[in-house]
């Protein structure tokens, strides 16, 4: 029980020490917002969601449970995996914020725009609301990693799968993409309408899922450059790929050294975890 209090510390102690925490915080759970309102535009389009979302809203309707509330508890079994099996320096407020909002915020703003382009649903309503959602949703995201105070649940297994078997990230991800959105067309029977070419039964996954499965990263890196890098005041040439390492990693060195060793020979690229030894 020590152990667990000590560790509970240190990692509190490691999140509160990067600069700008209540603007990081704040602004962090406003993208959760956002990314929400986004999401809910990608479904009313018709055009599919994001890998992730399209398997949860699948499983959630084939048996009989609201969208916000799946979500929230494959999320929480994801976050406890994370936290008690692997790092937890991907673990933050904003895991937390992304973990319970994301799912219901767009559940609550899908409520209000199913009403409104029903018995109007043409193309040309559907692909400005696809478009606009491909544009808010990067943003939000953007900001959500940028804030850099936690990942969500499932972008932290994607990093916690590629550590542990020495796989490129990027390659972890189409993994994980492509398992998720079998799973959900599994349950839903989408996959045995695919198989009778009644494409029409398939839900919640199309041309939307594939952008957002391979099409947002450039988009996300220009907000992340020329949008969220000014809006939180940090050099973007000097944030990392994995966005998320980069002041928690400082962080938990800083806070873990001994007394003896001096903060100047710290390699903030060495493993905190080092200094435990």
């Amino acid at each position: 029980m020590k152990k667990v209090k000590a560790d509970a510390y240190g990692y509190l102690k490691d999140m509160f020490s990067q600069h700008n925490m209540v603007k990081r915080t704040v602004l962090s759970f406003l993208s959760i917002i956002v990314m929400g309102f986004g999401i809910s535009l990608f479904s009313v389009s018709g055009f599919g969601v994001d890998p992730f979302t399209s398997m949860n809203m699948n499983v959630a309707s084939t048996i009989g449970l609201g969208f916000g509330t799946y979500q929230l508890i494959v999320n929480t079994a994801i976050l406890l995996y994370v936290i008690i099996v692997a790092h937890r320096g991907l673990v933050g407020v904003g895991t937390v914020f992304n973990m319970v909002g994301c799912g219901y915020t767009c559940e609550f703003f899908e409520s209000i725009f199913k009403p409104m382009v029903q018995g109007n649903y043409t193309l040309a309503v559907r692909v400005p609301l696809l478009l606009l959602g491909i544009i808010i949703l990067c943003f939000a995201c953007s900001l959500f990693f940028t804030a850099n105070v936690g990942v969500g649940p499932y972008d932290a297994l994607g990093f916690m799968l590629s550590r542990g078997i020495k796989l490129e990230h990027k390659w972890v991800r189409v993994i994980t993409d492509v398992t998720v959105v079998l799973i959900g067309l599994v349950v839903s029977g989408g996959l045995n309408a695919v198989f009778k070419g009644e494409f029409d039964q398939v839900r919640n996954i199309g041309i939307g899922t594939i952008i957002t499965a391979f099409c947002m990263g450039p988009l996300i890196n220009w907000f992340n450059k020329h949008v969220s890098a000014k809006i939180f005041n940090v050099d973007y040439e000097k944030i990392s790929k994995d966005v998320a390492f980069f002041m928690i990693k400082g962080a938990m060195v800083k806070n873990l050294k001994p007394a003896f060793v001096k903060s100047k020979s710290i390699d903030i690229n060495a493993s905190p975890y080092r200094f435990m030894k």
